[in-house]
């Protein structure tokens, strides 16, 4: 389906929309969570099935040249779906978030995710501007919702002010830009002659996006947002928010005239996020700081597959996203199950999962493997696509670079895997887990995902590359 001004083409949005207004009326007027976790958690799937309904849908719902609704675009929001279905099945039970405000979890989840949606659907500096921040706002209220008032509130202002500079940072690139232009369609900007000031806007504002991928050093915000959050919504800061900051990223790095300029700029984060990111997960024993250092040095890899400026390049960059938000909401679904009171999970919290919750277990094994890039998982498969695009356009020493990295974080995530199946110690909690249906149905999800793309990668590569023409072709 295509057209201008066809509203059919927001539909998925607009499902999400419904969602969050249904939560929104039901908090106000329902006394149950319950019933608001019911409703969004239907609607969200109802989205995920709109979503893959709509996969060959492409057009302008609205003005021209300010919302583009392309493969591109449909294959992130069937992702960014798929993760706010994933992180409501794990909400059913919320330990780590106060209890006043149970109810107003779906509605910033719904809130964000749509946010999220729209993000990788602009393609004017003014509406990526204002959806970019619809997003962040969502994410900053729920990271101050833990139960422990004054580790929220320290979580969600830490966020809160890295987001703001980082925001300040962006704006002032649009600002360059449009100086520069005269326009704010990313049409015009893409097909204006290349000026000083230009390139200084479009650096400023990959500067503010590298925020929302956590790329080093704008990373300074994740330990302690992760560690300080609650459980499910620090799963969903390092799963769906992944996903949007890699897709506003691609879209635009297609302003990259100066390609010289903006490819030693990646290259250089590429390179730090990978290390240091993987260097200070050795050293970390809460696992949900263990995760949000992976985050850095996964954003390290995205960052390999951009900086070649290729097809091949951003279709590895939307493959890998598309595939490590599954892997990493796996090893999430670990944080959650094994944390019964909301408190924070250390390594030796692991010992006995194997026999304590055998689902979690495998799951958690299937989300190490993932990440580390074992074979035959996703993980080794969107680093392979990676590190072969980077080599097709002659980096090699980055490959290796990347490979060396790969290996460092084979400790880490072994390690996990190695307290997970560890026998539980005399003295240690060897109790069952107790594990609700919702959760454990997620966990099925994710495994399928795993495995399917895992074995399968070919369908997904096939969708990614297929996205990144259209998005080099200008939709």
């Amino acid at each position: 389906m295509s057209g201008m001004g066809d509203l059919t083409l927001f539909l998925p949005e607009a499902v999400v929309l419904l969602a969050a207004l249904v939560a929104f009326a039901m908090s106000a007027f329902a006394r149950s969570y319950r019933a608001v976790w019911y409703a969004t958690t239907f609607m969200s799937l109802a989205a995920v099935a709109v979503c893959i309904a709509s996969m060959g849908f492409h057009g302008e719902p609205f003005f021209p040249g300010i919302y583009r609704v392309d493969l591109f675009s449909q294959l992130l929001k069937l992702g960014l779906t798929i993760g706010l279905a994933l992180t409501l099945l794990v909400s059913r039970e919320l330990p780590s978030v106060r209890a006043s405000a149970h109810s107003d979890l779906p509605i910033f989840l719904t809130l964000g995710t749509l946010g999220m949606m729209m993000l990788v659907s602009a393609t004017e500096l003014l509406t990526l501007y204002v959806v970019l921040e619809l997003s962040a706002y969502a994410l900053y209220v729920m990271a101050a919702l833990n139960r422990r008032q004054r580790e929220g509130g320290e979580a969600g202002v830490k966020y809160l002010l890295f987001g703001a500079a980082a925001s300040a940072i962006t704006l002032y690139g649009l600002s360059l830009i449009y100086g520069a232009v005269g326009s704010t369609l990313l049409t015009d900007v893409v097909n204006h002659e290349s000026s000083a000031l230009l390139v200084l806007g479009v650096i400023l504002t990959l500067s503010g996006l590298f925020f929302k991928l956590a790329v080093l050093p704008f990373h300074a915000w994740a330990p302690d947002t992760y560690q300080a959050a609650p459980h499910q919504v620090a799963t969903f800061i390092g799963t769906s928010s992944k996903v949007a900051a890699i897709g506003i990223l691609v879209r635009v790095l297609t302003m990259a005239l100066d390609a010289d300029a903006v490819q030693t700029l990646l290259i250089a984060l590429s390179v730090v996020s990978m290390t240091v990111g993987n260097l200070a997960a050795l050293a970390q024993k809460d696992l949900k700081r263990m995760l949000a250092w992976s985050t850095v040095a996964h954003a390290g890899y995205a960052l390999l597959g951009m900086l070649t400026l290729s097809e091949l390049g951003m279709a590895s960059a939307i493959f890998y996203g598309l595939t490590y938000f599954v892997i990493a909401f796996a090893a999430f679904l670990a944080v959650v199950a094994v944390s019964p009171e909301g408190e924070n999970p250390s390594l030796d919290s692991l010992k006995g999962l194997y026999r304590r919750a055998p689902l979690v277990g495998i799951v958690l094994l299937a989300g190490m493997f993932g990440l580390a890039g074992v074979p035959p998982t996703p993980g080794f498969t969107g680093k392979w696509f990676l590190f072969s695009a980077a080599l097709e356009s002659d980096y090699f020493w980055l490959v290796l670079v990347g490979a060396i990295n790969a290996t460092i974080s084979l400790y880490y995530y072994l390690r996990v895997v190695r307290y997970a199946y560890q026998t539980v110690p005399d003295g240690h909690d060897s109790r069952p887990l107790k594990v609700d249906f919702p959760t454990q149905l997620a966990g099925w999800a994710a495994m399928g995902l795993i495995v399917f793309v895992g074995f399968y990668p070919g369908p997904l590569w096939d969708l990614a590359r297929d996205a990144a023409k259209v998005l080099l072709a200008g939709g």
